[in-house]
């Protein structure tokens, strides 16, 4: 058998389609350069404006330097160029929030809120603003992050008219003692009968909001269920009607919401948070019940 033969036993070397190759590694380096460049601009005007933008740009370059072939050719020149926006980043990420913060107080002034709290979680009344210029959004949550209202980039006005329009749809809406906590007992009776227990015993509240949110609905939704015809209501609605309930006495029974537990503060259904205030306090039920007087 000649040299260059190969036996039945042996397979040839793998073919590297060289074109292709050359072909990932021209647009990896041309990525490269755009992204760099990119960088360079960001940074020559108001860098602390362009946080999220050179992040994005950065992580593509980190990117690019797992996949191609040449980090050992390229890797240290593309270091040297973005060292310096690197070592500089949290600087300019202090002043990003800064600015920011300056900014968004000045807009929520404006609509007769107050801001308050730390980076990066910032107070308003009972809501959080969770912000992460770094991602380039702001969440906007009821509560210490209890429930999710709105999200939103992180432009100060848009802030403030998501969070009015949030408060509004939660405070604004018609609300009676008397009729609501006959709702209340309604739901807690039918619950409590489905699950084989008795008037006095502690209920989910998770059970409770279901069956108060269906109980309350207007006529058309009980004729045809339909989604069209559905009346929202729930845990939010729900944690801020208890709080403006000043009435806790019907038909000689007194409501009592049951403190959560640590145990049932590991699952979302298991616990609801309520104001105490309009400072942003709270406590975290985890059962309701009705007992006799």
């Amino acid at each position: 058998m000649y040299a260059n033969e190969l036996s039945e036993t042996e397979t040839p070397e793998p073919v590297v389609d060289v074109l292709r190759t050359i072909s990932e590694e021209e647009r990896n380096l041309r990525n490269m350069r755009k992204a760099i460049r990119t960088i360079e601009r960001l940074t020559e005007n108001e860098p602390s404006n362009n946080i999220y933008k050179m992040k994005q740009e950065l992580m593509k370059i980190e990117k690019i330097l797992k996949q191609t072939r040449l980090t050992d050719l390229i890797e240290e020149d593309v270091e040297q160029r973005i060292r310096p926006v690197k070592s500089e980043m949290p600087e300019w990420e202090e002043q990003a929030n800064r600015s920011f913060g300056q900014r968004l107080e000045d807009a929520l002034e404006q609509v007769d809120f107050e801001l308050s709290g730390n980076y990066p979680l910032l107070k308003v009344l009972f809501y959080t603003l969770e912000v992460k210029l770094y991602n380039n959004s702001v969440t906007i949550w009821y509560g210490p992050q209890q429930e999710q209202l709105d999200t939103c980039k992180p432009i100060p006005e848009v802030v403030a008219k998501k969070l009015l329009a949030s408060h509004k749809k939660i405070t604004s809406r018609n609300f009676d003692d008397e009729t609501f906590l006959l709702h209340l007992f309604e739901a807690y009776k039918a619950t409590a009968h489905r699950h084989n227990k008795k008037i006095g015993d502690s209920i989910s509240v998770s059970d409770i909001i279901l069956e108060y949110a269906l109980l309350t609905q207007n006529k058309n939704f009980k004729i045809n269920p339909v989604k069209s015809s559905y009346r929202e209501y729930g845990r939010v609605f729900f944690s801020y009607d208890l709080y403006r309930l000043t009435q806790r006495t019907i038909e000689d029974h007194v409501l009592s919401l049951v403190t959560a537990t640590r145990a049932y503060t590991t699952r979302r259904s298991g616990f609801l948070w309520i104001p105490s205030n309009e400072r942003g306090d709270g406590t975290y039920i985890s059962h309701i019940k009705f007992r006799e007087v």
